[in-house]
């Protein structure tokens, strides 16, 4: 007779306080297989599409949070929220390559499917519409090359499937094994699985067996193999507090790992010895000691301040870089509007300049503006002259807008055969001991609103877009001028006019100053000598606001007029603006990590609170001889414009920009 292991709380365990508990030891008992499956009672009956498991929470999300894991320290990043609709939103996997999320959603028609969004494009699509039947609990094969999920039938049954991504047939995996709410994947070919019944029970199924053995009742929903092991973490419910238990799937031994902080359920691993979990608005995390050295849960943080609560499912990726997230959005309060003048007046941004501009910026004569280039010199003086006519206020060395840069000659991959490339030099002193013919020289563009409050005019808001770009490769289509009129042009017209608007206007609190920058696509040169040499005081500029690309509308953004913001999960930035009716969204795609991938970067990792604006929508040109004037939508940048002049006026006469808890990124490691 074949028995089964079931391991139960010890009697005399007391349990401990919420946030902080140790296992309490446990005793096995021996039950017989037979005598375990006798305690399942009878199928639960379903409506068509619901899964018969706990209720779901009707406003769940999803949330993307960073994960940066050195040795045994782990820390988190700000959640974003990736699904922001209402309806629901649940159980989240990353796919093998950690590079997309499965999710489950409905949308509000009573049936569910399995979407996946790519974090890199921002797409969220179904897998595959299955109507009538429902999908839950996606997990992705090791391959990539099918997803398992919990299928609601057209007639309510409730078993496991198996999803090929190519759209070939789906099949069932355990035919007479039903209702399956949950599983976990020890190995090729064996599955544990939460049975559905009064209670619900764990139960080992194998390929080419038509039934599933119980080995466990009473069990919770959150059903994961252990990483680098062919083992199961379940979680026991039955008494207080619940526990993580380990099944050995060989053996059939459960051992008990660490009871749950109150009110938690789901849990996921980082590792083999690290659980995470959540408790309404932290999360938390626990390692597993050796011997009695087993170690508390350990906060990581809390993320209430990202307006959720009732943290609950879990999933990490595969790479370690991300935490998947359930969560239900809380209400907010939105940002006090400024009940400055400036905050209501209306600028005026001409669309037939912003053209001209651009096709001056971008002009073939600029030979695409590269680094050190006669056509970046060229467009220096272009940039000086518009600061001037916009009535700019010189900001840059000895009473000109220019702050001057040394670099040298150097050679590097990436380029042309036999053509040069800039390179950093530490001073002017080190410039002047190089021979002359190694010598380059580049500058930023720097002109200034002097601000007109006696207490704020103290304080800066850094306005910057690069003007720098890649110059002139490799012909595409017979030509070789890489123009850059979306990247980043349309950053410095918009500075331009923006300039032009607030000068007209009513005059500014703080003091606003508006920087082009050289250098930031051959490695930030500009960026890096502004904060050696700051044309203003570091500790008094409250934030950067980077122009980035904003030449063509993004559906993901809304469309036409509309703009996103890199990082605007990391402050209070992005809120700030977008309650006061600046028409912006968070970045639709975190996977490219456009916030470390432009100026405001260096900018923040010293504390100033910056991000990138953009419209940026991976379907135009980038960096190639197409990035041209005529591929610009002038009036959705038009529109963009006015958006970041009313943005820009709010910044300087309201409330500064804070950074959320830990949303400023670490400064670079030397």
């Amino acid at each position: 007779m074949s028995t089964t292991v079931v391991d139960v709380p010890n009697d005399s365990v007391v349990a401990p306080s919420a946030s902080l508990q140790r296992p309490a030891r446990m005793r096995s008992l021996l039950v017989p297989a037979a005598a375990a499956a006798a305690i399942v009672a009878a199928p639960l009956t379903a409506q068509p599409g619901i899964p018969r498991t706990s209720t779901p929470a009707p406003e769940a999300e999803v949330y993307l949070v960073p994960l940066t894991v050195r040795g045994d320290t782990t820390r988190i990043g700000v959640p974003a929220n990736l699904t922001r609709r209402a309806g629901y939103d649940n159980q989240p996997a990353f796919a093998a390559d950690s590079r997309s999320v499965f999710y489950t959603s409905n949308r509000g028609d009573g049936h569910t499917d399995i979407y996946r969004l790519d974090l890199s494009t921002g797409l969220s699509l179904p897998v595959r519409r299955t109507a009538p039947e429902s999908e839950y609990s996606a997990m992705p094969t090791t391959d990539g090359k099918a997803i398992t999920v919990i299928r609601v039938e057209a007639d309510s049954t409730q078993r496991l499937w198996q999803l090929p991504l190519d759209g070939s047939e789906a099949r069932v995996l355990f035919p007479d094994v039903k209702p399956v709410g949950y599983f976990a994947q020890p190995n090729d070919s064996t599955w544990a699985l939460f049975v559905l019944g009064t209670p619900a029970t764990l139960q080992l199924a194998h390929h080419g067996r038509g039934t599933g053995e119980v080995l466990a009742r009473d069990i919770g929903r959150s059903l994961h193999r252990i990483p680098g092991t062919n083992a199961v973490s379940f979680v026991q419910k039955g008494s207080t507090p619940w526990r993580v238990m380990r099944l050995d799937p060989n053996s059939r031994q459960i051992t008990p790992l660490v009871e749950l902080p109150t009110g938690s359920e789901d849990v996921a691993w980082l590792d083999s010895t690290t659980l995470l979990v959540g408790q309404d608005t932290r999360l938390l995390k626990w390692t597993r000691g050796s011997g009695a050295a087993v170690s508390t849960w350990q906060s990581l943080g809390d993320v209430g301040f990202a307006h959720l609560h009732r943290i609950s499912r879990l999933a990490v990726s595969g790479n370690r870089q991300w935490l998947a997230m359930v969560a239900e959005a809380t209400p907010r309060a939105a940002s006090a509007a400024s009940r400055a003048a400036a905050a209501t007046y209306v600028d005026r941004i001409d669309a037939a300049s912003v053209r001209r501009g651009i096709g001056i910026l971008a002009a073939d004569s600029m030979e695409g503006r590269f680094t050190g280039s006669r056509g970046m010199e060229r467009a220096a003086r272009y940039l000086e002259g518009a600061y001037k006519a916009a009535g700019l206020v010189p900001a840059g060395d000895s009473g000109t807008y220019r702050q001057h840069i040394p670099l040298r000659k150097a050679e590097g991959p990436n380029q042309v055969a036999g053509r040069e490339r800039p390179a950093p030099v530490e001073s002017w002193a080190q410039w002047n001991a190089l021979p002359p013919d190694q010598r380059l020289r580049t500058q930023n563009i720097a002109g200034m609103i002097v601000g007109s409050d006696p207490v704020l005019r103290d304080e800066v808001v850094l306005v910057t877009a690069h003007y720098d770009h890649i110059g002139m490769r490799a012909p595409v289509d017979g030509d070789s001028i890489n123009n850059g009129a979306d990247d980043d042009a349309s950053g410095n017209i918009a500075l331009i006019e923006i300039a032009k608007a607030l000068r007209s206007g009513p005059r500014p609190k703080r003091t606003i100053l508006f920087v082009a920058i050289t250098g930031e696509e051959v490695g930030g040169f500009g960026t890096q000598w502004y904060l050696r040499h700051p044309l203003k005081p570091l500790d008094k500029t409250v934030v950067d606001l980077n122009i980035e690309m904003i030449g063509n509308a993004d559906s993901l953004a809304g469309g036409k007029g509309k703009a996103w913001l890199t990082g605007y999960e990391r402050s209070t930035l992005g809120d700030l603006l977008a309650d006061n009716g600046i028409p912006l969204v968070p970045d639709p795609r975190p996977g490219q990590s456009f916030f470390t991938r432009s100026d405001n970067a260096a900018f923040a990792r010293i504390g100033i609170p910056a991000h990138s604006l953009s419209s940026y929508n991976l379907i135009t040109p980038y960096h190639s001889p197409k990035d041209e004037p005529s591929v610009i939508d002038v009036e959705h940048m038009t529109q963009v414009i006015a958006a970041t002049a009313r943005a820009v006026r709010l910044l300087a006469d309201g409330d500064k920009p804070v950074w959320h808890p830990g949303g400023q990124p670490e400064a670079r490691r030397r």
